[in-house]
């Protein structure tokens, strides 16, 4: 059974995505679609960069009629004036896989809010380049207690994954399925609130082609007792240069290179931590929005540009954390968070806004000893050079090998060198496992970077915005937190 009914309600949710962010000087949030009656930004990845020049068509669902034609533009924003009508929005552009938001709801005197994902095209020699279609069965338009139904894909490659989110569009699923065409999956309507909901579907192909289909639902469940207190409210926002996926594996390759055995998904900074792994792998820029737990059932995300709202909800979760890549978010725009919380006796009051501004990329480049340097004391001092001034706080980890070395003679973990942009080899309070050897050749770089605004003192309503350097290196095999590192050294003579 299709169910096209409150796609519109649904998909509503994300207008305030759109919002221009209020009070940022010299900074054009990348997606704000102004006009048109379905509007959205294009990106490579979830919360990735924006894809310019992309054709957007929009025909009556399920069909392949053409009644509505635009391109994005340099900041990947489109929009559409539709007749009321539900229409499949679709994304192309060559070089990039296909892309569908499917059952877009249009009514007459609203803006409807579709972004969609282009990744680039696994396999450019394949010419099935078109997105899949997706249908779900066995969901009536009111649930109570736990139901299930099922998900089939249409495509013209073989299905490589179907992702299941409830209630929200940009975190990690809650289910997913690989090399399936179908799927059945069960609902638990009592973790829900009662009232409108939704399920958000995604599907990629083996080429890359994705579709998109929010089908909404009503939960209507019985009350009883009374509704939980209001939850307290952290931000922090994360800004890398490279998708997180990419980020991550060139940290685990860094730390078994040098033999680290801190986990290359936790980011520890000033005694914040981050779990890279609960955010979406293709996000370059996310905001955790964390709470106090209540006791609840669950908990309502809200967002805006603005402090005064309107404040739109943008996910339902049971956990104590939502992580937000959505294009609309940008570095130096300032975002606002409230969250209630529900039980089966109701929803508490939203909790006051709290807000973060996203930090701009963080680089670095390395300076002295300089690469292929010669005649290097056995106690250099090492120095770099960040790119920008990001941030109120830097952070940097450092380390020195011998080139033929399987171990490093001397590394720093943790971020633990605060504020400076140069140390000493083992510098006091930073243990020496080698001293340097005279006549060797050796290799030092900053491995990773970061920097930090806090908001607020830590034992009360905060946010923090935090910006992880990485770099690339001189070797592609050999990631790096530096934009020109690693650089290579030899000692003095004896």
């Amino acid at each position: 059974m299709h169910l096209w009914r409150g796609i519109a309600l649904v998909l509503a949710l994300l207008v305030g995505a759109t919002a221009c962010g209020g009070g940022a000087t010299g900074v054009v949030n990348p997606c704000a679609p102004t006009s048109g009656s379905v509007v959205g930004c294009v990106t490579d990845s979830r919360g990735g960069s924006a894809v310019a020049g992309a054709t957007i068509t929009a025909s009556p669902a399920g069909t392949t009629t053409t009644t509505g034609t635009t391109t994005t533009d340099s900041q990947g924003r489109y929009a559409l004036s539709l007749s009321p009508e539900t229409y499949d929005i679709v994304a192309s552009k060559p070089g990039k896989a296909a892309s569908k938001f499917q059952g877009v709801t249009v009514q007459s005197g609203q803006t409807t809010t579709a972004n969609l994902i282009m990744p680039n095209v696994f396999d450019p020699s394949n010419p099935n380049v078109s997105a899949p279609t997706i249908s779900v069965s066995g969901l009536p338009s009111t649930v109570t207690a736990t139901i299930s139904f099922t998900v089939s894909v249409t495509a013209s490659n073989p299905v490589r994954r179907i992702d299941l989110r409830t209630s929200n569009m940009n975190a990690l699923p809650q289910s997913s399925v690989a090399d399936a065409n179908s799927a059945t999956f069960t609902l638990n309507s009592t973790l829900l609130a009662n009232g409108a909901a939704f399920i958000d579907m995604i599907a990629y192909d083996l080429n890359q082609n994705v579709a998109e289909f929010a089908v909404g639902f009503t939960v209507n469940n019985a009350v009883s007792g009374s509704p939980p207190a209001t939850p307290g409210v952290f931000l922090t926002a994360v800004t890398t240069g490279q998708s997180l996926g990419l980020f991550s594996a060139q940290r685990a390759q860094r730390f078994s290179t040098l033999h680290l055995t801190q986990d290359p998904n936790l980011m520890k900074v000033n005694g914040r931590s981050i779990n890279l792994l609960t955010a979406p792998s293709n996000a370059t820029l996310f905001v955790q929005v964390q709470w106090s737990n209540v006791g609840a059932v669950g908990y309502k995300v809200f967002r805006s540009f603005s402090a005064a709202g309107p404040f739109v909800q943008i996910a339902e979760s049971n956990g104590s954390f939502y992580n937000d890549p959505d294009p609309s978010l940008a570095p130096g725009v300032p975002v606002f968070y409230r969250v209630s919380a529900f039980n089966a006796g109701g929803e508490s009051a939203p909790s006051a806004p709290v807000s973060v501004i996203p930090l701009p990329p963080f680089n670095l480049n390395l300076a002295s000893p300089a690469n292929t340097a010669t005649s290097v004391s056995t106690v250099p001092t090492f120095t770099w050079a960040p790119t920008a001034s990001v941030g109120q706080d830097r952070f940097y980890d450092i380390y020195v090998q011998g080139v033929n070395d399987s171990t490093a003679a001397w590394s720093t973990s943790n971020y633990s060198i605060v504020d400076s942009t140069s140390i000493v080899y083992a510098a006091s309070g930073f243990v020496s496992i080698y001293p340097l050897t005279s006549g060797k050749f050796y290799q030092w770089d900053i491995y990773e970077a970061a920097a930090q605004t806090l908001y607020g003192p830590s034992n009360a309503p905060y946010s923090v915005a935090l910006a992880f350097a990485n770099g690339g290196g001189l070797v592609a095999t050999v990631p790096a937190g530096s934009l020109n590192g690693p650089f290579n050294f030899t000692t003095i003579l004896p």
